[in-house]
């Protein structure tokens, strides 16, 4: 069952089927599509922490990768901003050269 095909089957028995089969990432994206459409089910939220609790936890070097990629990309950011900076007072440094 794909994440963005037919959620015929998102059912919370399809969830519980997955969860008996040790599926928990399966489960664990019907529970959160289920919750999403009816967030009032407390008995939902419920059984989603207990899929997630079964879920391996991951890596801590994911998160430190993370973390790195999204500081370059703010970095890159800044950087082409003061490109275009530069580029929009150059024209107007030169003049006041002449």
């Amino acid at each position: 069952m794909s994440a963005d095909g037919d959620k015929t089957f998102y059912t919370v028995t399809m969830a519980r089927v997955y969860a008996d089969q040790g599926r928990n990432e399966e489960a664990a994206r019907i529970y959160r599509y289920l919750l999403d459409r009816t967030p009032d089910r407390p008995d939902l939220q419920r059984a989603l922490d207990d899929v997630l609790a079964k879920l391996p936890e991951a890596p801590g070097g994911w998160a430190d990768i993370a973390g790195s990629v999204e500081r370059w990309i703010s970095l890159m950011l800044r950087y082409n901003a003061l490109r275009k900076l530069e580029q929009t007072r150059l024209p107007s440094e030169a003049m006041d050269r002449r």
